[in-house]
């Protein structure tokens, strides 16, 4: 994940290693923000960031299970986050969920 991340031009970064051949995430970034990682997961970077005028805000990288049976469980630790939280806070990612059958 570093390499593919340091290929795209972002030198600051924070890279969770595959599992085997799948997975893997990765969080990049450019600039002299101070990023500060908080917790991590096969499922999720969460970070927490100070910019240059001193403002605070929290980031979080998600990637929902694609099996039907772990999706509890990755929608109960993007809860579990929540409650961690007293910053603005900004999620994004793959959640792996269908919202319509056309989707399949």
């Amino acid at each position: 994940m570093e390499i593919v991340r340091r290929w795209c031009g972002f030198f600051n970064g924070f890279d969770v290693s595959a599992d085997g051949s799948k997975g893997g995430l990765s969080l990049g970034w450019k600039g002299n923000n101070l990023v500060n990682l908080q917790s991590f997961s096969k499922n999720h970077i969460d970070v927490g960031i100070k910019e240059e005028e001193n403002s605070r805000w929290r980031f979080t990288g998600f990637y929902g299970a694609p099996e039907v049976r772990n999706k509890s469980m990755t929608w109960e630790l993007l809860r579990r986050l929540r409650r961690d939280n007293s910053l603005p806070w900004l999620v994004g990612g793959d959640f792996n969920e269908i919202l319509f059958a056309h989707e399949k």
